[in-house]
């Protein structure tokens, strides 16, 4: 918000935008009441200004500006691919390739990061603009991540991560990389020289040798090879077409060896061709002559010929034509064309013919070079010539095309121009750009010339804020500023004064000028009289506009009494005798002096003061006025004074020199001038001139008081002049002389001596030396290091080179294979281009020697606080240690083990734990231990994964009831790494396959799972829940059926009593509790005692309670039992007293009338009861019935059973049984009838074979006899035990009733509910086969429960099956209304 609101409430705030390459702002809201926007469909890639103003009831105030343009952009996306091309033991280079998108900012660096194996934590390596960068200084056999993050203006990009690498020294075969020779081709002309470098990897390094043509290549001073740490060099001298051949090389190293060749092809001018000249045909008008080709083509294919022609009179050869591919001329080509001439002689003479030939092609490229000049962020200009060749016709216009140097597309400029110069706008700035000219005349679009790369950026930037400004002049509706120049003008001219007004009433500034303004004054107009002004001045050049000034004190708009400058030309126009007539002009100025005096100072303590800002050429006078504590006394004033410069420009500078030159930067150094015009030189304008450019460049923005300044932003390998100029306050002197041109490249020299070598680590044999880069490097890459020994004892220094002749890249060496108990010397130096550099010697004689050193293991802060990971990230304890000698390394958890998941890595520095997707079951404690002779160190961490709890446990049922089931259970033993929040109970049907929550925030560890289905099993199970999710759950293995216990068995009566026994019987509960009745339990109570025993257990309704006392009295009672208990008792009303009984007999058969086949046998059972047991006697038709072998008579203890074997037909007839001991006598007939062969007779069968021939066989054994009967079996079926039971099924359930079906014939099927014959409907389905009875019932509704009957009849009988359905439904009720009055109560509704 704005700090002075003027007085009023800010109502809303303008925000106003303008693209930097344009000068006018546009409103993006007007009516922002916020202090915050965003600002959308901006265009990517384009910069932008924005200023802000604010508004409140007198108008809108002073806008706020970004002080820079804004480029919309965002970060780029992350770079592509990231790969290792070389891995070393203390190196890795890395390689990548740019962001599929730069985010409409140019990319400006990549930020490279490294992570050791075991740790979070990212370390920071570098940030380079290349696309690669080795990575030095790392351990050996230490396992790294990187990543890489591009950056634009906007930021980073996400990261893009390697994959991890080891380090450690890599042996590879042998590999020559021909991508630099072009399809393993070296083209040479003869007589140069040629030099190929194959760069050559493997490790160990390889040796290389090289062949020709297959035989080995001999080496002269022309043919040469040279190898260096990572190639091969072929060169030759001078080459001759005898060098074209195959050279090949191979590299051999311990890994293997691998051989590639290159072709060399030396191109020399070909042979003549193979004559005699054939003159194949000749006219008056032409001659046709051919030729063979030359033997020797040089190496390449003849492109043309050279023909020659002279007259025989002659011995002047004349070119005839340089492009001649056949004796005549067809798909000529732009250079066929020119004067022929046609000579032909014969003995008469001769005879000459001139042919002008004009070939029409598309126009040359245009003559370079294509010059860019003039250079801005937005715009360039392009110059070139027109084309060598027009193609034999006018050239009618240029194309001009552009590409950033980044992308191959190119965009079209121009089409259409006629002119050799163009200034292309629309440039972006900080975009590198390349453009190409074409020609076109009629005959199409010719060849391009291309530019050089430039990039779009201002050569200067916006001039300072001019000086204050002076008002003059002021009427009522106008006054006149003056101000002065900027101290600066950014580098290019000031093309325009902007002049803003502020009237006090007001916040907002206003523009004065509508046009430009190039003087240092101006009249404001359209002044309100009686207001109060302030103004402020801005400078603007091509880079932009400035700050603006200091504002000017305030002036009030009012007419000022003046006196009036003398009138013009007074001249008479007539005259009389009494009078003239005169005419003149107005005053050129009507104010030749003021009478308003200004106020420069008002309270001044000394007795002189400088005046500022005074206008040059005005006439001033000034006055002084002395104040006391009583008031302002009289004034004391001057005479009338002109304002002008006393001073003028200073001389140029001399003595101008260049030093420091490196390939960017020198340092120019100067003399002052000898004259500095009468004031002191106030700095100096340095400019540079490129050889390859045309105009001056100014070097320093800022001002230059020193007579020394370091240019730096050269371009390597340019050549530069340099020119100074001083400047004082009367202005820019003449630039000095130019100096020569100085090429920018860097200085090479040898190296200094490395810093500070010393002694790291040492063994009995070995010494680890470690020394710092040189503090000068020669002005060149150091290329590597050499380390030397000599022993200490030794008459004269013989030094021992301990590297490889080429040395070492590193910092540090180790120097092995050293003699025990002997001291030596050391000494290292650096090697760069030049050649070896100053020693420098380590200090002391060093006698190496085997250190002990007690354990010591590197915690990391991090790791001795508790370890907080979360569930499925990978857990890295990276942990180095050291001790001498290298100690043993001892993982531990919680005292035991780790798991076999848990990876361990131990190196002679480090050793790490790595386990991937960690779960609560690895938290704990976790000891590493490292010991050695010297000692031994442990360290503990406490790891504490951050998970979902694992399963509550002891989880049990507490009580179950018809309703409802109570759980319990105690809390999990691992919480997950949070506090339990609560408990979720969830149960299942056992018919169901998923759960569903019966209580989801349980902050108990019991609940009471309610309403549940009577009689239905259920799977339950609890899961725990903390601020990281739900956890694993405890489950109840086996379903639990919702029930108690049954009430008390139906009623019970006695069946049978003797002396010593007592048989029972009951009926079952009316309910058995929801759950199946496992047995019943019979009790007995003797007669005078208290005392019940249990006498029986069984499964049945009925028991047999034996061993009694006779004669005593018994009361009994009997108990149900289901899975939840015992029922309440059911007693016998009367005791029963132990002793025997008697009834008479009883005989019930089932049937009166049997039937049977004849040859089928019979068996009759018929129940017989009495007390005592009767006698059973049985007669046939009246007489007593015969026993024989196939009829015969057998009695048990409750019926007696009547066998026929292969029945007769004299076995039918009426059977007769007496049973004797009867009170009364009772006495029963049966018939018995005996089935013929009527329904068919017997058979008798053998059979005879017969072949070929005719010849019959014996006959087989005869069959026996057979009877022709059908087969006939009553109807039989089977039925799964469950439907003996009464099947309950849930509303909505879908159930079925199913039996096996059997019978000869195949018996019908019918189904029957409460003897209503059942039919096939959208919910009922009878699927009934030929040994099948099928019925499923769909959705399942109250209605649906019942007896269902299954009847099964054939010509055999019939058979009936019973299955009862209980649907167990919400409780329906039926409601009826009856309405009442005096008379009573009216009919129901329902």
């Amino acid at each position: 918000m704005p700090i002075i609101d003027g007085g009023s409430k800010i109502t809303n705030y303008i925000i106003e935008k303008r693209e930097s390459t344009r000068k006018a702002y546009a409103a993006v809201i007007t009516q922002c009441e916020t202090c915050s926007i965003r600002v959308s469909d901006l265009a990517e890639g384009l910069e932008y200004y924005f200023r802000v103003s604010a508004e409140n009831e007198y108008g809108i105030g002073e806008a706020v500006e970004t002080p820079d343009p804004i480029r919309v952009s965002q970060a780029p996306t992350p770079p592509e691919n990231v790969t290792f091309t070389d891995v070393t033991k203390h190196t890795v280079r890395l390689a990548w390739t740019k962001p599929k998108h730069d985010g409409g900012s140019r990319v400006t660096g990549y930020v490279i990061e490294a992570q050791k194996k075991g740790t979070d934590q990212w370390a920071h390596v570098t940030t380079v603009k290349s696309l690669d960068f080795t990575v030095k200084n790392l351990n050996e056999n230490e396992e790294y991540i990187f990543r890489v993050m591009a950056v634009n203006s906007s930021g980073r990009s996400c990261p893009r991560v390697s994959k991890p690498v080891v380090i450690k020294e890599q042996s590879s075969e042998p590999e020559f990389d021909l991508r630099g020779v072009c399809q393993k081709t070296v083209i040479a002309k003869a007589g140069e020289d040629i030099k190929v470098e194959v760069p050559v990897s493997g490790r160990p390094k390889p040796t290389v040798s090289w062949q020709k043509d297959n035989q080995a290549l001999k080496l002269t001073q022309r043919t040469m090879i040279e190898n260096t740490s990572t190639s091969t060099i072929l060169i030759i001298n001078e080459c001759l077409r005898s060098d074209s051949g195959i050279y090949s090389m191979t590299g051999k190293n311990i890994v293997g060896s691998v051989t590639d060749s290159i072709t060399v092809k030396v191109h020399d001018l070909p042979g003549p061709p193979k004559g005699p000249i054939k003159l194949d045909k000749i006219s008056r008008t032409f001659i046709e002559f051919s030729w063979e080709a030359p033997e020797n083509d040089g190496g390449v294919p003849i492109n043309n010929y050279i023909v020659e022609i002279r007259e025989t009179t002659s011995q002047t050869w004349v070119e005839f034509s340089s492009s001649i591919i056949r004796t005549t001329f067809k798909d000529s080509v732009r250079s066929d064309g020119g004067k022929f001439i046609l000579t032909a002689t014969n003995v008469g003479g001769f005879a000459k013919h001139v042919f002008n030939v004009k070939v029409l092609d598309r126009p040359g490229p245009p003559r370079g070079p294509l010059t860019v000049s003039d250079i801005t962020a937005e715009k360039c200009v392009l110059t070139w010539n027109p084309p060598a060749d027009d193609g034999g016709a006018n050239i009618e216009h240029y194309v001009i095309e552009k590409r950033e140097s980044s992308r191959l597309a190119w965009t079209n400029v121009a089409s259409e121009l006629q002119v050799n110069q163009y200034q292309v706008t629309k440039l972006l700035k900080g975009n590198e750009y390349i453009f190409r000219v074409m020609a076109v005349n009629k005959y199409g679009v010719g060849e391009p010339l291309e530019s050089e790369a430039i990039i779009a950026e201002n050569p200067y930037v916006r001039p300072d804020p001019p000086q204050t400004p002076e008002i003059t002049a002021v009427t009522k509706d106008s006054v006149v500023l003056c101000w002065g120049a900027p101290a600066s003008n950014g580098g290019s001219e000031i093309t325009n004064y902007r002049i803003e007004k502020r009237d006090r009433i007001s916040l907002r500034w206003v523009k004065c000028n509508k046009r430009n303004v190039t003087d240092l004054h101006f009249k404001v107009t359209a002044l309100i009289p009686g207001h109060e002004y302030e103004f402020r001045v801005f400078a603007e050049n091509a880079a932009g506009i400035s700050e603006p000034s200091p504002s000017s004190p305030f002036v009030k708009a009012t007419d000022a009494l003046f006196k009036p400058g003398p009138p013009g030309n007074p001249r008479i126009l007539d005259t009389t005798s009494s009078s003239i007539t005169l005419a003149w002009n107005k005053p050129v100025y009507d104010e030749t002096s003021r009478l308003l005096w200004t106020v420069v100072e008002p309270k001044v303590q000394a007795l002189n003061l400088k005046i500022m800002k005074l206008l040059e050429g005005n006439e001033y006078i000034f006055r002084v006025l002395p104040v006391n504590k009583f008031g302002v006394g009289e004034p004391l004033q001057s005479s009338a004074v002109v304002i002008k410069n006393p001073f003028t420009p200073p001389d140029a500078p001399k003595g101008v020199e260049v030093s420091n030159v490196k390939k960017n930067s020198m340092v120019i150094t100067w003399e002052a001038p000898t004259n500095d015009g009468g004031t002191p030189i106030t700095g100096y304008i340095i400019e540079k001139h490129d050889k390859e450019g045309i105009r001056w460049t100014r070097c320093n923005m800022k001002t230059v008081t020193n007579l020394t300044f370091k240019v730096t932003g050269l371009l390597e390998n340019h050549r530069y002049e340099f020119r100074v100029s001083a400047e004082n306050a009367a202005g820019v002197s003449e630039a000095s002389s130019a100096t020569v041109f100085y090429k920018a490249l860097d200085p090479v020299f040898k190296p200094g001596p490395p810093l500070n070598p010393k002694v790291l680590d040492m063994t009995k044999s070995s010494v680890v030396l470690a020394w710092g880069k040189p503090i000068y490097d020669g002005g060149c890459e150091i290329q590597g290091y050499i380390v030397e020994a000599c022993e200490a004892k030794a008459v004269a220094d013989e030094w021992t080179m301990c590297t490889p002749p080429a040395g070492v890249k590193l910092t540090r060496f180790n120097v092995e294979n050293l003699k025990e108990k002997q001291e030596y010397k050391f000494r290292v130096c650096a090697v760069n281009k030049v050649g070896v550099g100053e020693n420098a010697d380590v200090a002391g004689p060093i006698l190496p020697e085997d250190k002990t050193e007690e354990p010591d293991l590197d915690i990391d802060a991090e790791f001795r606080k508790l370890v907080r990971i979360k569930a499925g990230g990978s857990l890295r304890m990276f942990i180095p240690f050291k001790g001498r000698p290298t100690p043993q390394i001892k993982w531990e958890k919680d005292g035991g083990q780790i798991k076999e998941t848990a990876q361990t890595e131990t190196t002679s520095s480090h050793t790490s734990l790595v386990i991937d997707k960690v779960n609560r079951a690895d938290s704990g404690k976790y000891t590493v231990t490292a010991e050695n002779s010297a000692g031994a160190k442990s360290e503990t961490i406490i790891v504490k994964v951050l998970d979902t709890p694992s399963a509550p446990i002891n989880f049990k049922v507490k009580e179950i009831t018809k309703e409802s089931v109570t759980l319990t259970w105690e809390p999990p033993s691992l919480d997950g790494g949070a506090k339990i929040k609560n408990y979720i109970v969830e149960k299942r049907e056992s018919t169901r396959k998923t759960f569903s929550a019966a209580v989801t925030n349980c902050h108990k560890l019991s609940w009471k799972v309610e309403p549940l289905q009577e009689g239905c099993s259920y799977y339950f199970r609890v899961l725990a829940e903390n601020e990281h999710g739900i956890g694993l759950p405890a489950d109840i293995t086996d379903p639990l059926k919702v029930s108690e216990v049954p009430q008390c068995p139906g009623k019970l009566s006695v069946v049978d009593v003797t002396k010593t026994s007592v048989s029972l019987s009951w009926e079952k509960p009316i309910h058995d509790g929801g759950s199946r009745i496992l047995q019943y339990l019979v009790e007995m109570q003797v007669k005078g005692s208290d005392k019940w025993s249990g006498c029986a257990n069984v499964k049945t309704l009925e028991a047999v309670i034996s061993n009694l006392n006779p004669g005593e009295e018994y009361t009994f009672k009997v108990i149900a039992i289901n899975e939840k208990g015992k029922s309440d008792p059911r007693t016998l009303a009367v005791p029963v007293q132990a002793k025997d009984l008697v009834f008479g007999p009883d005989v019930r058969p089932v049937f009166s009338n049997y039937s049977v086949l004849v040859g089928k046998d019979l068996q009759v059972e018929i129940p017989v009861s009495g007390r005592p047991k009767p006698k059973v006697t049985w007669t046939k038709d009246g007489a007593a019935l015969k026993f024989t072998t196939r009829v015969n008579i057998s009695n048990t203890a409750h019926s007696t059973v009547l066998s026929i074997k292969e029945a007769a037909r004299e076995d039918g007839g009426i059977t007769t049984f007496k049973v004797l001991r009867l009170k009364t006598g009772a006495e029963y007939q049966f018939r018995i009838i005996a089935q013929n062969r009527y329904e068919g007779a017997k058979y008798d069968f053998r059979v005879i074979a017969k072949n070929a021939v005719g010849t019959i066989s014996k006959p087989s054994y005869n069959s026996g006899p057979i009877a022709a009967l059908d087969e006939v079996e009553p109807p039989k079926f089977s039925i799964d035990p469950e439907y003996t039971q009464t099947l309950i099924v849930n509303a909505g359930d879908t159930f079925k009733l199913d039996a096996d079906v059997h019978g000869k014939p195949l018996p019908a099927i019918q189904w029957f509910k409460n003897d209503k014959e059942l039919e096939n409907t959208i919910r009922c389905d009878i699927k009934n086969t030929d040994n099948r009875a099928l019925i499923i019932v769909k959705d399942a509704v109250r209605q649906d429960g019942g007896n269902y009957t299954l009847q099964l009849t054939n010509v055999a009988g019939s058979q009936t099956v019973q299955f009862h359905v209980k649907v167990l439904d919400k409780p329906e009720y039926k409601i009826q209304i009856c309405a009442i009055n005096k008379l009573g109560v009216g009919e129901p509704a329902v």
